[in-house]
């Protein structure tokens, strides 16, 4: 009987990568003051306290990148002419979009002689299908917000581009092999 619990369990092989990441820091948007045009030094806009700093979470699926802006303009304000901003250069809760990538692989080999023997290997990439949007664009919140003919964004502050986004769809692949 051990044998038949050898033969049905043995020699298999479990694998997965799981590789999760927090967003990159956004960076806090230019001033347009006129400090840049007289000391040819930029400075960073001041943050709004208390202001929202995004209009939608990035983190949520239902999130339609055609139709919403997730960054908040009214959270930042330009410093008074020829002053620096106030803000840091980056914060800690102002962050692009999370991303989750799980790939999995199960497989046996079949030992059919001494120097024979034959794998098959099942392998799923992007396993749960889930999406990783681009980040959103940072630019200027004053930016015009642009559309297209069918009315979906095109541009804006806070503008998350579906078609830089790195998408893949859940696939999988079977893998076969005879080693002699």
């Amino acid at each position: 009987e051990n044998k038949l619990v050898a033969d049905v369990f043995g020699d298999w092989t479990v694998g997965g990568v799981m590789q999760y990441t927090s967003g990159n820091y956004l960076g806090v948007p230019s001033s347009n003051n006129n400090l840049s045009s007289s000391i040819f030094q930029g400075t960073v806009q001041n943050q709004v306290s208390g202001t929202p700093l995004y209009l939608a979470n990035l983190g949520d699926h239902s999130l339609d990148p055609n139709k919403t802006l997730t960054l908040n303009p009214a959270a930042w304000v330009d410093a008074a002419a020829g002053q620096w901003g106030t803000s840091a250069a980056a914060y800690g809760n102002y962050r692009g979009v999370r991303s989750a990538n799980e790939q999995f692989n199960l497989g046996r080999t079949f030992r059919l002689r001494e120097k024979m023997t034959f794998e098959i290997r099942a392998e799923a990439f992007n396993a749960f299908n889930r999406i990783n949007w681009a980040g959103p664009s940072t630019g200027n919140p004053t930016a015009t917000v642009t559309h297209d003919a069918s009315g979906n964004l095109t541009g804006g502050f806070g503008y998350v581009s579906a078609a830089n986004s790195g998408n893949s769809p859940r696939n999988a692949q079977l893998v076969a092999r005879f080693q002699f």
